[in-house]
């Protein structure tokens, strides 16, 4: 019911306040419904979330963005609560007027009160009234940036402010007006809409490109929900410009470049009101896709903080974003950006040149170099890009943007695309994503035997192109680029000394590799090439490895993973290559205690080549992480099956063979693990004929031979091992004295097989290589079993592998009484009988009967005999 409180009587206009019927119904009335509106249940369900009593709701968004019609068509849904509306204007930049509008906006629900006193005391008596009136009251106010006086200004805080209980109110803005927003916000009375809240969905974007008979495919209706951004005045347009058209994908293309309806609409309902120097400051802006503080500054020389808060203010179509350095970067909507663009083209095209080369030159002092390309690529001259490129272009193919290197080069100039430099670059980004095809058409393009001695950056990509070719006539080249002419492009020599030391890691010269991976990381830490100086990390962990040092392939793996962390590269293939070293070491030193989570082999990083899909570094990396997760499996087997494929996969590529060669004999132990010797005798013979008869695939033959118990056959296999060059390659060298103490175990020779085992424990404790023990422990236990104590300084990390050991040979242990146990332990200390009578606080007979029973059940006759029978059945 209406309040029955009145003061006398509404005050009458004064001069220049006079409005028609018709204009002054427009303001106290929504919208009538357009024809075709597009319905948004999601936007008006949580504009009914947002609205109760005693709240307040902005929208705030660009002009155009759906905020009057969404109110309009969600208010004519409201039956539950009285719905009012006033549309703001300039003339309720006086505060008398502005209370008069509120006044008759509220008229049908609350009693209207005269104006005797100053707008804050009658404030107090309107808010009075609605309160009395007691029935739920919203109030939709339309266009309140058109305020700027102060005192109606703060007239509407008051409103806001001191609103009573049952009166909700919705404010539409384009720009936040300065209201005490926070105030609001700490009472929790404060919702808010902003552009990215109203913006039209693809479901939305679809609905209403199809009332103008528009079909669009996916990747076409992505492209207009990529330029529009879901702004509701552009989305229409975009409508309103494909209709009739017969070539929809052109069309859509067209409408990318900001068409002349487009253009018209950002001119007057967005810049037209901006003042002249905030047009200059985003035409000179508009040049990069997205600018910080710092490089607007560069651009304009102004005050850049003071006219991005401008902008913001206007709430101008900006999207901002974070970086990984905390840096705030802002970029303007497509459309709009595009418009800038053409209008600075227009108005200045000396300014424009000079802006791009003053933004090209940012940021590439500050790394950002495919963004510069792309804008030196728009200046044109073909000077400035082959001279960038010169400077920048490898760096690009080393930091991952190989693939937009070659889009944006594209569009280059004819000298630029045909000359050497880039033909170079091409090469190197195709070898980067693995297309050995593409990037030799490039190098052979170029051919010319001078070249590799001329040119550092050529020769190191042919030596790469070999590599991975498994060309084995690397040599020359190799030799070209240890002796090449030493560049001044720090980029340019890193990438040579990666390559140099990939050659002398292949060629199992790792002491001139971990030489040449350091000076690679050292170089690329200069440049700030972060992947590369992964990938040279990592290439140091692998040379340890291969070199039998398992301790510095733990630390040189752990620091690369670190800086890969610390650097934002997790997620990529030189993080996944660095993680299957990691996992690697794992595997070796048997932990389980990692930084990090290995990927099976469907997940691991997959490259399309020439149509085949293969892991992004290898298929050895499958093969590391396979054998790190197998001891953890739950189905040991079907992992065994994955770490299978991937070998044979790896072995058939003849990519690395070295890799291959290393990892072959843990393969075929991993498959006789799980009983499955035709796998690893598939593996042999695909190692043999790809490989040769290396010594890994002899260890590897030999082991398979043991789990046949073709012991004679096993000893032939060991005796080709040794008779080979040494090679340390993951320890080989202590698996070879393990099978060799296994095989002697077998033949029933303990002396010789407790030396063999003594000089691997000797060689493994200080790597802490703990894996070729694990691998033959069946056969192991007893050795270690019979030979307890005998190993002298290497007795402790001989009980370390025997405590990881697991006992198969008695099923069942014998049970012991509590007693017999206790004295069981004690036996181990190697103390007299008497000494452990003292320490258990017992009589020498009652040990004695202890021993008795003990003896007894384990069905033995000594001290010595009994300790062994104990630990072969886990009792200790």
């Amino acid at each position: 019911m209406k309040s029955s409180v009145r003061v006398s009587a509404v005050p009458g206009p004064e001069p220049g306040e006079m409005t028609s019927e018709g204009e002054r119904q427009s303001r106290f009335r929504p919208p009538s419904a357009i024809a075709h509106a597009i319905p948004r249940p999601r936007l008006h369900r949580q504009l009914s979330e947002s609205t109760h009593s005693h709240t307040v709701t902005l929208l705030c968004a660009p002009a155009g963005a759906g905020k009057t019609l969404l109110l309009a068509d969600w208010a004519r849904e409201q039956s539950h609560t009285a719905v009012c509306w006033l549309t703001l204007a300039e003339r309720d930049n006086n505060a008398r007027i502005l209370c008069t509008s509120l006044s008759e906006a509220l008229s049908q629900h609350v009693e209207p009160i005269a104006r005797s006193a100053p707008p804050q005391f009658w404030l107090s008596g309107f808010m009075d009234a609605i309160a009395a009136s007691e029935r739920p009251i919203t109030l939709i106010l339309d266009d309140v940036h058109a305020l700027h006086d102060p005192i109606s200004i703060s007239t509407l805080d008051h409103v806001l402010s001191n609103a009573p209980p049952n009166l909700s109110i919705v404010l539409a803005a384009r720009y936040e007006p300065p209201l005490t927003w926070h105030r609001l916000a700490l009472e929790g009375r404060l919702s808010r809409f902003e552009a990215s809240n109203l913006a039209f969905d693809s479901t939305e974007i679809t609905t209403l490109l199809a009332e103008y008979d528009i079909s669009l495919t996916a990747d076409q209706l992505a492209i207009i929900e990529s330029f529009t951004k879901g702004w509701g005045a552009v989305v229409r347009l975009a409508g309103a410009y494909l209709c009739g058209r017969g070539d929809k994908a052109h069309a859509v293309e067209e409408f990318t470049h900001t068409p002349r309806p487009v253009a018209d609409f950002l001119v007057d309902e967005v810049l037209a009101a901006l003042p002249p120097h905030l047009t200059t400051f985003m035409l000179r802006t508009s040049v990069v896709d997205a600018f910080s503080i710092d490089l607007a500054e560069a651009l304009t020389d102004d005050d850049a903080g003071t006219e991005i808060d401008s902008l913001i203010q206007f709430n101008l179509p900006l999207t901002r974003t974070d970086s990984a350095d905390h840096t705030t970067w802002l970029r303007y909507h497509p459309l709009l950006r595009e418009h800038l663009r053409a209008e600075f083209r227009r108005v200045d095209p000396g300014g424009r040149v000079l802006a791009n080369e003053q933004a090209a030159g940012w940021l590439e002092t500050h790394q950002f170099e495919v963004e510069a390309l792309e804008l030196e690529i728009g200046i044109g001259d073909t000077a400035r890009i082959l001279a960038f490129l010169d400077r920048c272009g490898l760096g690009i193919v080393l930091d991952g943007y190989g693939s937009d290197l070659v889009r944006i080069l594209e569009s280059a100039p004819i000298p630029v695309a045909e000359s050497p430099c880039t033909r170079m670059l091409l090469a190197a980004s195709a070898l980067h994503c693995g297309d050995v095809i593409t990037a030799s058409a490039y190098l052979n393009f170029l051919g010319d035997a001078s070249l590799l001695h001329e040119d550092a950056l050529y020769c190191a990509l042919t030596l790469e192109s070999l590599y991975v070719t498994a060309d084995s006539q690397h040599a020359t080249t190799l030799t070209a680029l240890a002796e090449r002419q030493r560049s001044t492009n720090s980029d340019v020599e890193a990438y040579a000394h990666l390559q140099l030391a990939t050659g002398y890691f292949l060629g199992c010269d790792f002491d001139r590799a971990t030489n040449e991976y350091t000076q690679a990381a050292a170089l690329g830490m200069l440049r700030g090439r972060t992947r590369l100086v992964l990938n040279s990390l990592t290439g140091l962990g692998f040379a340890a490895a291969m070199d039998g040092n398992a301790l510095a392939m733990t630390a040189h793996s752990t620091y690369a993973l670190r800086y890969a962390i610390k650097h934002h590269l997790v997620g990529t293939a030189e993080y996944e290559l660095s993680t299957s070293v990691a996992a690697l070491a794992a595997y070796l030193c048997n932990t389980t205690d990692l930084p990090y989570k290995t990927p099976s082999a469907q997940n691991c990083r997959q490259a399309d080549v020439l149509g085949v899909s293969i892991p992004a570094f290898g298929w050895h990396t499958v093969v590391t992480f396979g054998l790190q997760r197998l001891d953890t499996a739950g189905d040991r087997r079907s992992t065994v099956a994955e770490i299978r494929d991937a070998m044979l996969n790896a072995v058939e590529s003849g990519t690395f063979s070295i890799a291959s060669s290393a990892l072959l004999p843990a393969v075929v132990n991993a498959c006789l693990s799980v009983g499955e010797l035709d796998w690893a005798s598939r593996l042999i013979h695909d190692a043999s004929r790809h490989l040769g008869e290396i010594p890994e695939v002899h260890l590897a033959r030999a082991s398979l031979r043991l789990a046949a118990n073709r012991n004679t056959e096993a000893q032939i296999e060991l005796e080709a091992v040794t008779h080979e060059p040494h090679r340390p390659l993951l320890g080989h060298h202590i698996y070879t004295s393990v099978l060799q103490s296994c095989i002697h175990s077998a033949n029933r020779q303990p002396r010789k097989a407790f030396q063999s085992l003594h000089n691997a424990l000797r060689s493994a404790e200080h790597e802490n290589l703990l894996r070729p023990f694990l691998d033959y422990g069946h056969s192991l236990r007893r050795v270690l079993d019979d030979f307890s104590g005998h190993f002298g300084d290497q007795e402790p990390f001989a009980e370390r592998v025997r405590s990881r050991l697991h006992p198969k040979e008695l099923v069942s242990a014998p049970i012991l009484t509590p007693g017999e146990y206790t004295v069981l332990r004690e036996l181990a200390t190697g103390d007299t009988t008497e000494s452990i009578a003292e320490t258990l606080f017992l009589s020498v007979n009652t040990i004695k009967t202890h021993l008795r029973g003990i003896y007894r059940k384990l069905d033995v006759s000594n001290r010595r005999d009994a300790l062994k029978a104990a630990r072969r059945g886990g009792l200790i």
